[in-house]
């Protein structure tokens, strides 16, 4: 009995020592996963702070319906909650969310019409469209996170690239591709709420210039074409 209980005890033994590097191996890659969504929120965090932050953009938008391709540039400001999104391409356009409100503004081409008004859309915000992806991305990266689920995630030396899956499955699959070395945000490609495939492609961020809080404030004029979304 003693002999076949020794024998229990080598076998438990070199059972225990042959799995061990696949525990390991396992829990290196869980550990992983984690480490990388952690860096991705903390190069976020550095995003929403009470002084602001301003960054140029370039966003490519392609409606497929329609058959459609834009490229506007242009800068978005964030601080604190508070977002404000300005492009130029063929038109002109201003979102602005104060925290509370959000706002879509149209200009209209002075050129073509110099007499023309401003047409502004009352925004819904929520988790899943264009503004509330940016206001959450930028002013609460650990609630965007929450609603999406890491589907790959590669890295070399100068880039890690997150792939998103939405947990409810009413998005595509999101991509974030972020600067190793500028501890960035370098670019954002998503399926938006409308259907449209949306690329953001952004700069370096500045923390330096001083933010008027006139940004974040609809101005209304009479003139105003105002419609709810």
């Amino acid at each position: 009995m003693q002999f076949h209980s020794q024998i229990r005890q080598i076998f438990v033994l070199l059972t225990a020592i042959v799995l061990m590097p696949f525990a390991s191996v396992a829990a290196a890659k869980s550990k992983a996963k984690v480490s990388d969504q952690t860096q991705a929120e903390n190069i976020l965090k550095k995003y929403n702070q009470k002084s602001g932050v301003q960054i140029k953009l370039e966003m490519l938008t392609e409606k497929k319906v329609l058959g459609t391709k834009t490229t506007d540039k242009g800068v978005m400001t964030h601080q604190t909650g508070k977002l404000n999104l300005s492009l130029e391409g063929e038109k002109k356009s201003e979102m602005i969310f104060d925290g509370k409100k959000a706002y879509l503004i149209s200009y209209p081409d002075q050129e073509l019409d110099p007499d023309g008004k401003r047409k502004v859309i009352l925004l819904k915000v929520n988790d899943k469209n264009q503004l509330g992806l940016l206001s959450n991305l930028f002013g609460n990266p650990k609630k965007f996170f929450s609603n999406f689920k890491t589907k790959t995630v590669s890295t070399d030396s100068d880039t890690l690239t997150l792939v998103l899956e939405d947990k409810a499955k009413t998005l595509k699959p999101m991509t974030l591709v972020f600067s190793k070395k500028d501890q960035a945000l370098q670019k954002m490609s998503y399926l938006d709420d409308v259907g449209s495939e949306i690329q953001i492609n952004f700069e370096k961020p500045n923390y330096t210039t001083e933010i008027s809080s006139k940004l974040f404030k609809y101005n209304v004029l009479k003139s105003d074409e105002v419609v709810s979304q």
